[in-house]
């Protein structure tokens, strides 16, 4: 049954000329996906993107989850404020990884501006960023093992 199939058809590009005059004629949002980019890594768990983009719900939930995360943590119950933080630090990857993908738009649904342009060097800017941050976790973390 195998050798049925054409695997050099079903694997083809098929993203045609077509294709790309329809994905540029689609209208862009007036909002900026670097600003975007930049408020997720910045000031993510605060929403500052998502109140950017006019999604103002999800935005006071993300405060809301950050808040809690510190007053959880303050008033003695580390477990459930570690709980808030790897909820909404997870939600801010989401987020990131959505916002690079192109699939993160604004409220009315359009693109954000500037995304073909600038996502692939952001991108390798917020790898770069992740693996430098997880170097310096490990690092952190293995000299507080052993210092006991």
């Amino acid at each position: 049954m195998v050798d049925q199939y054409d695997f050099e058809e079903l694997y083809a590009n098929t993203y045609t000329e077509a294709d790309q005059r329809a994905y540029e004629s689609q209208p862009t949002s007036e909002k900026r996906f670097v600003i975007a980019w930049l408020l997720t890594l910045l000031m993510g768990p605060a929403g500052a993107h998502r109140w950017y983009l006019n999604r103002p719900v999800t935005a006071s939930l993300m405060v809301l989850v950050s808040i809690a995360a510190v007053a959880l943590m303050v008033s003695g119950f580390a477990n459930l404020g570690l709980l808030c933080i790897t909820i909404i630090f997870t939600w801010t990857l989401i987020d990131l990884i959505m916002l690079l993908a192109g699939s993160m738009r604004d409220r009315a649904d359009l693109r954000l501006a500037g995304h073909r342009e600038r996502a692939g060097v952001c991108s390798a800017i917020t790898m770069l960023l992740l693996a430098v941050g997880l170097v310096f976790a490990l690092v952190v973390g293995t000299s507080s093992g052993v210092a006991g």
